[in-house]
């Protein structure tokens, strides 16, 4: 049960589809994440609280090497609307926004890791070198965007067959020049009957993620690695490294975001 006396406030994420709100007293939520669609609805939950959301397209971003736990705070002046800054980086281009927040409360829950983390998100996937609590570099990749748009079926509805994505993963992984091949053969063997949804969106997974690992190889390849993600957005990702003999550390996502956010609102600047 929550402290009454502690302040209240909202944890808004913007980047969940559907983005997602929380009543919060001090770091502990009031109940479970309420669904939203916009910073005005979110802000409703408790009228007149602050309400603190991680980054924003074309907010303040921090180039790497950076430590979340030191982004700055910044507050909307037209309402009580605190933003977290995103981080940047140059080669590659990329911004990474909420999942700033996952590895902060992740990095103040396991004190002095190291390794990579790896963030699987709707709109991109992040890979995170950490060194010394601070987000080294960083790599992008639009892998579920994909799916979902080349996916036959939905590409979210349950969690894939840890088999059948996993063949997939390894032969895209071997000759990542066949994706868009492997691809459209899943396509056509789902329209022809010969397979059924379950097995569609399992290969799906699998080839788009064969060729992120391709990519990425540098990012967990012998390195310690832990996942923050969405469960259903997690599971492949679990599936395909596991796959491939990666010890993974699995984490509880919204307590990552949660406890995240609450350290950003308890380093805002106060008047």
């Amino acid at each position: 049960m929550s402290d009454p006396t502690m302040p209240t406030w909202i944890a808004f994420d913007a980047q969940h589809c559907p983005p997602r709100a929380w009543r919060m007293a001090g770091s502990t939520p009031r109940g479970e994440a309420i669904q939203v669609d916009t910073v005005e609805d979110a802000r409703t939950l408790i009228p007149g609280a602050d309400l603190v959301m991680a980054g924003a397209p074309d907010g303040e971003a921090h180039a790497v090497p950076a430590k979340p736990a030191t982004l700055a705070v910044t507050k909307d002046p037209a309402a009580a609307v605190w933003r977290v800054a995103s981080l940047s980086q140059t080669r590659p281009f990329g911004r990474m926004e909420g999942a700033a927040c996952h590895i902060d409360g992740f990095l103040s829950l396991n004190k002095d890791w190291d390794g990579v983390i790896c963030l699987p998100g709707f709109q991109a996937t992040h890979w995170a070198l950490i060194s010394a609590e601070e987000v080294v570099s960083f790599a992008s990749f639009a892998t579920a965007p994909m799916v979902q748009a080349l996916c036959p079926v939905p590409y979210l509805d349950q969690a894939p067959n840890a088999e059948a994505l996993a063949n997939a993963a390894q032969d895209v992984l071997s000759q990542p020049e066949t994706l868009a091949l492997r691809l459209a053969e899943t396509r056509a063997k789902w329209a022809a009957g010969a397979l059924d949804a379950h097995g569609a969106r399992s290969e799906s997974w699998g080839a788009a993620l064969g060729a992120e690992l391709a990519a990425s190889r540098a990012y967990w390849l012998g390195q310690n690695l832990a996942v923050i993600g969405p469960k259903p957005l997690a599971a492949p990702y679990l599936a395909a490294l596991r796959a491939q003999y990666v010890p993974v550390t699995e984490t509880d996502e919204t307590r990552m975001l949660l406890t995240g956010l609450a350290r950003a609102y308890a380093r805002r600047p106060q008047p």
